[in-house]
């Protein structure tokens, strides 16, 4: 019997689940939690690590039009959401470079932690120079408002004067938190990934 179909609509519906709980990973820290931290791609990344890089966009490609349904309801704008989605295929893109030779994640506890780690940190600086760029292009361009509540929109209302432009600053004052971010989310998505192996692939084996 062939289950192409089953494999696929269960990889259908692992994905959309896993947007769902980014969405309220998200939402728990960012607006009712209130931290500077988004951890916004733990999903992400364990769909990285389960299936690939296409399915952790499309992952996130859902997790978007979740936030950006919850941002009209309650604030009537998206706030051009969607071009951060750039932010999040250079995490995929650095991440998958590292991750994509499962065999470099099986030489023992101090080799996997390296490489986490190394992709967490080149991910995160690398995701910070990009958000910083776009927010800077959502500002001239699109005329981003800056909010005073936001952790980075505050970095840049401190440091922005005529010594730092406003560029230099949205990618600086993102790199600390953005690398932290990328450190705790990789981690967990990796133990999510293994966590998923054990128990959802391993009885698929049986």
């Amino acid at each position: 019997m062939n289950n192409k179909p089953l494999h696929s609509i269960k990889f259908l519906l692992t994905i959309f689940v896993f947007s769902i709980f980014d969405f309220f990973v998200t939402t728990l820290f960012q607006d009712i939690l209130l931290t500077p931290l988004f951890f916004d791609t733990i999903f992400m990344i364990a769909a990285l690590f389960i299936f690939g890089p296409i399915a952790a966009f499309f992952e996130y490609v859902i997790f978007n039009i979740l936030i950006s349904l919850k941002l009209y309801i309650f604030t009537g704008s998206t706030e051009h959401i969607f071009i951060y989605i750039v932010s999040a295929l250079s995490i995929i893109t650095i991440t998958w470079i590292f991750i994509r030779k499962k065999e470099n994640l099986t030489k023992g506890i101090n080799t996997t932690f390296l490489y986490i780690l190394t992709a967490s940190i080149l991910a995160g600086f690398v995701c910070a120079v990009v958000s910083g760029t776009v927010t800077t292009i959502d500002y001239y361009l699109c005329a981003k408002t800056l909010n005073s509540n936001h952790i980075f929109d505050q970095i840049i209302y401190a440091f922005m004067d005529k010594h730092n432009n406003f560029l230099t600053t949205a990618i600086i004052g993102r790199i600390p938190v953005t690398i932290l971010d990328r450190i705790i989310t990789t981690f967990a998505g990796f133990g999510i990934y293994k966590l998923y192996n054990k128990f959802i692939q391993g009885k698929q084996k049986h």
